[in-house]
């Protein structure tokens, strides 16, 4: 029995997915692309590809980069930033104790 989408994602995912799936169309379309032909490019089926335009969060997240990956839109990713998890991370990372190394010698 397949899975329903609301099943696995939040309503906040589910329209990050569709805001995705309007981009990869919008850019397919602009680079004057029919969908036979991202899908042919991007390595997935014409179905596939249709459901990710649909903003289709079931999608694997490998068909999604292989989709963002032809269309040249991967490296937009790179520009994605967390400020809050670098802080925390920066924080535990100034708090964490050092081992102290002893002097052994390990040779036999």
């Amino acid at each position: 029995m397949k899975r329903r989408e609301e099943t696995f994602a939040s309503a906040p995912a589910q329209e990050a997915a569709r805001h995705l799936g309007v981009l990869v169309r919008q850019a397919r379309l602009a680079r004057r692309w029919t969908l036979a032909e991202l899908a042919e490019r991007a390595r997935v089926s014409p179905a596939t590809l249709k459901r990710i335009e649909k903003g289709a969060p079931s999608a694997s997240l490998g068909v999604w980069l292989a989709v963002l990956e032809r269309l040249g839109l991967l490296p937009r990713l790179k520009d994605l930033r967390d400020p809050a998890s670098e802080a925390l991370l920066n924080e535990t990372r100034a708090r964490r104790a050092r081992r102290k190394h002893a002097d052994v010698d390990l040779d036999f």
